[in-house]
């Protein structure tokens, strides 16, 4: 039989007695996140992805370019590069001297290129072609400054500005001033004035409402000048005519 009156065995001393069983451990994930959102480091970790998780679930999430252009097949590739490019709102982009492009380019901003494109060129604002600089393709623009090399043809729908190192190999078209300073194997046509400098080499047409050309300039072609329209009225017919 078990003598009762024996004390109980203890523990070994240094060995701490098991601990109490708790009662107010959460067991659930609610009770969880909340017990880490109190504090420490699996709190601080967890909240953050919540945060991130919620911030990439809002509406204004950039749309993929693949995306918006399955849904409207008319939208093209031009149109979805130059909506893009002003979404960014550069400052300005540079093409540096050795880059090579392989195909077109297409910028929202102000743009300067010494490079060589071996494509075509769209700008949305100023574009200046630095001495260096190769365009095989054709050139837009809102205005440009030509010292470069360019083999397609050149639009701009303000003024284009060919410097003495410029050289064009097609058609030229500016909407308010054009101003050669370069040499230029095409036609030009502009809305407004046509400067031919005293170091510009022009052959080919001249199409303009305003045509100056100075004293060494060397042109071989025609001018054509438009007058300014002139509004024409029907002189009413005398009485027995």
């Amino acid at each position: 039989m078990l003598d009762k009156s024996k004390p109980s065995p203890q523990p070994p001393a240094g060995k701490p007695s098991a601990p109490a069983q708790q009662t107010n451990i959460p067991d659930t994930f609610e009770a969880l996140e909340q017990a880490g959102r109190s504090g420490g480091i699996l709190g601080r970790m967890g909240a953050a992805f919540q945060d991130v998780l919620h911030t990439n679930r809002g509406p204004g999430r950039t749309r993929d370019a693949v995306e918006e252009a399955g849904e409207n097949p008319a939208v093209t590739a031009d149109d979805l590069a130059i909506r893009r490019a002003r979404n960014v709102k550069l400052q300005r982009m540079v093409v540096p001297e050795g880059v090579i492009i392989e195909g077109n380019m297409t910028s929202g901003s102000e743009t300067e290129i010494a490079g060589k494109i071996d494509g075509d060129v769209t700008v949305d604002g100023r574009l200046y072609l630095a001495p260096s600089a190769l365009i095989s393709g054709n050139v837009r623009a809102t205005s440009c400054r030509v010292d470069g090399l360019v083999e397609g043809k050149v639009e701009c729908s303000q003024d284009l500005e060919l410097g003495r190192t410029g050289r064009l190999s097609a058609d030229a078209l500016g909407g308010k001033e054009v101003t050669l300073a370069g040499q230029v194997f095409g036609n030009i046509s502009t809305g407004g004035v046509a400067r031919l400098m005293a170091s510009g080499k022009l052959t080919g047409n001249i199409r303009a409402r305003r045509i100056v050309i100075e004293e060494g300039a060397v042109f071989n072609g025609s001018c054509t000048m438009r007058a300014p329209a002139q509004r024409t009225e029907k002189q009413p017919e005398s009485p027995g005519s």
